[in-house]
């Protein structure tokens, strides 16, 4: 699945590369971005995953706003604990990380750029909300590094499940440190 999944991202990488404009001179309008996320978990409830993301969007001088997309896959199997003891059975109630293997969130980006030449530092926001194993909001705040057209970035990562449970909704916080490279191809100004 992972060998799938690196060909799948190499092919639409070297796409990118093809479907872009690499001269220097100023451009707006139409912006797209291709890559992949690696997050390590933070709290209580591992949330180690795997990602390829594409977002399409607006460059309009420093500011892109734009929608994206992004397939999230889990990279380990093991089991975590909530923090709730049942008392009548004496034991902790027990979750396997089997049962949430995708995400897919769809969300809104918003990223600020402060343009020297090439190279570009950057803001970004991924703000929206996930489907598949897990369903609730979806939040990236990241900050990065932009050199010509490749995009090296790192940031936090929030995910949210919400699930009816005994007639009361339960909200799982799944967080991450999470870290990232992309390739992004036309309007923007260098």
């Amino acid at each position: 699945m992972k060998k799938l999944m690196l060909s799948i991202f190499a092919v639409s990488m070297s796409l990118s590369l093809f479907a872009g404009d690499f001269t220097a001179a100023p451009t707006e309008g139409y912006r797209g971005f291709a890559g992949m996320n690696i997050f390590s978990g933070i709290s209580s409830h591992p949330y180690d995953r795997f990602a390829i993301t594409t977002v399409h969007g607006i460059q309009s001088n420093n500011l892109y706003l734009g929608m994206g997309a992004s397939m999230q896959f889990v990279t380990n199997n093991d089991d975590f604990y909530y923090n709730t003891y049942d008392d009548n059975s004496n034991t902790y109630e027990c979750y396997s990380n089997d049962d949430f293997d995708f995400a897919m969130p769809f969300f809104f980006n918003a990223r600020y750029e402060m343009p020297m030449g090439k190279y570009a530092p950057f803001a970004d926001l991924k703000l929206g909300y996930a489907v598949g194993d897990v369903n609730g909001l979806y939040a990236l705040p990241a900050v990065g590094i932009r050199l010509a057209h490749f995009n090296m970035w790192c940031g936090y990562n929030l995910l949210q499940d919400k699930r009816v449970h005994n007639r009361e909704t339960e909200i799982t916080n799944y967080q991450s440190i999470a870290f990232g490279v992309s390739i992004d191809w036309g309007g923007r100004k260098d």
